[in-house]
């Protein structure tokens, strides 16, 4: 069984929440903490990342199994950013009957652009995956500073992100590019689309990886679909603009749980 790293704030309805690709829970402890009013969070570290275990094959379907072992027995809501919001949405469309609602930040069913479809062109992708693998650390530190460089307190914002990075190891190369190859080929908008269950997403207005505009084509496939963009905020907006996606979170699931 693997064994997956895991951060508890406070008591009452749970909420877990998933972090970004290379990245690990102590990225928004500090959002995490502040979320965690009444209601208790539950941040978990990916496999291969932090300080979980790593898992054989590493592929969205094995990542969903062994975080699904380790969601607590009351239906939840689920928070995903980025890369842990293609395996959030993946979760509530697999087991819809532990997942109460859903939260995505920064996150994109289907990250690769096409004719139809916003996103990420693969050329580009492709070159930053190069550079991965070349230098990992100092790719991975160029690109986030890259999401908070037009934010108002930007060194404040860029040296949280720096903090956090050196709290653990990073995980190795194999992980990481396995992580690229989920974003490269998981298509998760027919999961979109089929959602029973309330559903949120959060976008950055300035965000390189996500584009803004992917909010209108995501509420065509889910017209229950609640969309919001945080003005000025690129990739990361819970560390550049934390209060502001607290307020939306909050709001949400107060709604929800009327």
């Amino acid at each position: 069984m693997t064994v997956l790293h895991k951060e508890i704030y406070e008591q009452g309805e749970p909420v877990v929440m998933l972090h970004g690709w290379a990245m690990h829970t102590g990225v928004w402890r500090e959002f995490a903490e502040a979320l965690a009013v009444q209601r208790q969070v539950i941040c978990l570290d990916l496999p291969g990342h932090g300080c979980s275990e790593s898992v054989e094959p590493y592929t969205l379907e094995r990542l969903v199994e062994v975080i699904y072992a380790e969601l607590p027995e009351q239906p939840c809501t689920l928070v995903g950013w980025s890369l842990g919001g293609a395996v959030a949405l993946r979760l509530a469309e697999k087991y819809p009957q532990r997942i109460k609602s859903l939260v995505l930040i920064a996150s994109n069913p289907h990250f690769i652009k096409t004719d139809e479809w916003q996103g990420v062109p693969v050329q580009a992708l492709n070159e930053f995956a190069r550079n991965v693998q070349k230098n990992s650390a100092q790719t991975l530190l160029r690109f986030l500073s890259m999401q908070v460089q037009q934010v108002d307190d930007s060194k404040s914002c860029l040296k949280k992100i720096k903090l956090a990075m050196q709290e653990c190891v990073p995980p190795g190369l194999k992980v990481l590019m396995a992580g690229l190859t989920i974003l490269q080929t998981a298509d998760l908008r027919a999961a979109l689309g089929n959602l029973k269950i309330p559903a949120m997403m959060i976008l950055g207005e300035l965000d390189s990886l996500v584009p803004v505009l992917l909010g209108k084509q995501c509420r065509a496939l889910q017209a229950q679909l609640q969309v919001e963009v945080i003005a000025g905020a690129g990739h990361i907006p819970f560390i550049t603009h934390p209060q502001q996606v607290l307020i939306l979170i909050h709001e949400f699931m107060q709604r929800g749980h009327r």
